[in-house]
């Protein structure tokens, strides 16, 4: 496990900051850690319980036996394709697609695949997340095996030439059978929440969505193409044309969830088309597939 030290996490115990960066970890595996001097602070082992400060790097090296113990009892990864150079998930919904403050630890999309990888003796040190999903969304997750894939699929995502369609149920049905929406979109970091507009504003960046209904009714079923990656963005767009995806009780209609008794967002990414140069071109044109469960 290797983690920086945040702000914070100044000040803590070394067999604090570990207890809280690896949860999944026994105790019994972080002071045998410590007492075998397989802890190191920017470098160097100690076998004693310092307190660390900000910026540190602290890695530790915990016995096999409890990383065995702790992937034994994550569950296996849906795999919907995998290579040499790449491993393609069905991510469940209320599963994390890594945790922020240390994306080794505790159940995620990552560790999951992580723990898959080692469980038949593949190496995971080179092992990236090439996008994300928010929790609640369900599907398609693209990982990558080494370096040069993770490079390729990471420019491909930045310049947009991935083609990711998701299916959803909403409220309502869309005027237009399909349309491409444009809009903007401000990001409020400390309640974790967007709002959408239909101009500019201070702060917001453009988004586009598009969609077509593949089932017309009270509650339709759309394929929407994610063209902009932003926040919340499939969320909070549907939402400001009056057609909420159902199980959102943040951007939606909580009462009708209520009614309907969806206590999760139907909201699935089910295609991926690849567009890609260097490591990954030899997929140019593949359209993989997952199937919406709703």
């Amino acid at each position: 496990m290797r983690v920086t030290v945040s702000q914070e996490q100044d000040g803590l115990t070394l067999t604090a900051l570990l207890r809280q960066c690896a949860p999944d970890v026994p105790p019994w595996a972080v002071r045998e850690a410590l007492k075998r001097r397989e802890v190191r602070v920017d470098g160097e082992r100690t076998a004693q319980d310092l307190r660390v400060r900000s910026g540190q790097e602290v890695r530790a090296f915990f016995p096999k036996s409890a990383v065995v113990a702790q992937e034994r009892a994550l569950p296996a990864p849906v795999i919907v394709f995998e290579d040499a150079h790449v491993l393609l998930l069905d991510k469940p919904q209320g599963v994390p697609s890594q945790n922020e403050e240390n994306p080794l630890a505790g159940d995620s999309a990552l560790t999951r695949a992580a723990a898959y990888l080692r469980g038949r003796g593949e190496k995971t040190d080179r092992l990236h997340l090439c996008h994300r999903l928010d929790v609640q969304t369900g599907g398609l997750l693209l990982l990558a095996k080494d370096d040069d894939a993770y490079e390729s699929a990471r420019q491909a995502f930045s310049e947009r030439t991935f083609q990711k369609f998701y299916t959803c149920r909403v409220k309502g049905c869309p005027g237009q059978r399909e349309a491409v929406m444009r809009a903007y979109l401000r990001k409020d970091a400390e309640i974790a929440r967007v709002a959408v507009t239909d101009y500019p504003a201070r702060g917001a960046q453009e988004i586009v969505t598009a969609y077509r209904v593949l089932e017309a009714g009270e509650q339709s079923r759309l394929e929407v193409e994610l063209i902009t990656g932003r926040t919340h963005q499939i969320r909070a767009h549907l939402s400001h044309i009056g057609h909420p995806i159902l199980g959102d009780d943040k951007y939606g209609d909580r009462a009708l969830n209520r009614r309907l008794g969806l206590r999760r967002q139907q909201l699935w990414a089910t295609r991926l088309v690849v567009h890609a140069e260097g490591a990954l071109a030899y997929l140019n044109g593949r359209e993989f597939t997952t199937e919406c469960p709703f």
